[in-house]
């Protein structure tokens, strides 16, 4: 299973709209979100992939009520708050925005990989044996804007740069 994992969008909709038609091309099955959304729009721009869609918060995500109230407005996105957990059957896939808490749930060995955001430069490193990959940033600040699309089933990473 092929999962595009994205984060540090901010309102950028170009960019996210770009994200989701690659992340579609590169066959992904699911689409994970790491926070700082920041504005409820930006599930219409989200809304459009293929597959489940599942959204935790960022530090810039301002008005949490209504972002989910427009997530509930579509069938495919769930929003986890500040930690998601995925039960897939390669074992559970945690996200969450701040690297530190990503990096300590990969420290639990309890989730084949952890993504998190945050610092809007991309990153992956082995923590006990857990995969702890940041996917870098839609919004292009800090670097081109990408993602990263993870292969659950080889545990081959591909970053996707726009």
């Amino acid at each position: 299973m092929k999962i595009a994992i994205m984060s540090d969008s901010h309102d950028h909709l170009e960019n996210i709209e770009r994200a989701v038609e690659l992340a579609i091309e590169k066959g992904a099955e699911m689409l994970l979100h790491c926070g700082d959304i920041c504005s409820p729009f930006v599930m219409d721009r989200l809304a459009p992939f293929t597959g489940p869609v599942h959204v935790v918060f960022g530090n810039n995500d301002g008005d949490p009520m209504t972002i989910s109230r427009m997530a509930e407005r579509y069938s495919n996105i769930t929003v986890h708050h500040h930690t998601g957990v995925i039960e897939t059957k390669k074992g559970l896939v945690a996200f969450t925005h701040y690297p530190e808490h990503g990096k300590g749930l990969a420290a639990t060995g309890n989730y084949a990989v952890v993504f998190s955001g945050h610092t809007h430069v991309r990153m992956s490193e082995i923590v006990n044996n857990t995969p702890h990959i940041n996917p870098g940033e839609i919004m292009g600040l800090l670097e081109g804007p990408g993602f990263v699309v993870f292969d659950l089933d080889s545990g081959d990473m591909e970053a996707v740069e726009f």
